[in-house]
């Protein structure tokens, strides 16, 4: 049912928000996804549940729902692992990079999970974003159609909507 309605919310969103764009004079929203690789050592682990904690070279600590747990039952704590986790996203400029243009930006939900940024790069032949969030910190996003990025340029400020669903895989560190 979540993954339903999330679906439906996403679509509204996309449905709707082109309007609001073309008039203001902005790109469309887009789709695209999030990847982030990571290496770790395991705090602990779960199988009933197929989480784990990992702590990184830092020693930060966070949680997981491996949701691709075929390798789950070679992972033991104390080893260190590679974890890869994907989140789909929608992506809709707010503002142009000469800071002209507004689009209201949705309610946030319990489900979902809403980042504002500012475009620090565009790779235009594979579609890719370098966003800088608010705490300063670079993330990217893999735009699914790249012609669908062509019209966004450093500087512009864009709303990202994150899927409430994420997909963890988790593997022992080669």
């Amino acid at each position: 049912m979540k993954v339903k309605a999330s679906g439906m919310v996403a679509g509204a969103l996309l449905a709707v928000a082109p309007l609001v764009s073309f008039a203001a004079g902005l790109p469309a929203p887009f789709e695209g996804s999030s990847t982030l690789q990571a290496e770790g050592v395991v705090k602990s682990i779960d199988q009933a549940r197929q989480s784990l904690t990992l702590l990184d070279a830092q020693g930060g600590e966070g949680s997981f729902t491996v949701t691709d747990a075929r390798s789950l039952a070679q992972i033991r704590q104390g080893s260190k692992v590679h974890i890869r986790m994907i989140r789909n996203a929608v992506i809709r400029v707010t503002h142009a990079a000469d800071g002209q243009g507004k689009l209201a930006q949705a309610a946030q939900r319990d489900t979902v999970q809403n980042v504002t940024a500012e475009v620090a790069a565009v790779d235009h032949a594979n579609g890719v974003l370098a966003l800088k969030g608010a705490n300063g910190s670079v993330f990217h996003i893999q735009g699914r159609e790249p012609a669908k990025v062509a019209n966004v340029t450093p500087g512009m400020q864009v709303f990202v909507t994150f899927a409430p669903e994420v997909s963890v895989a988790v593997a022992p560190w080669q």
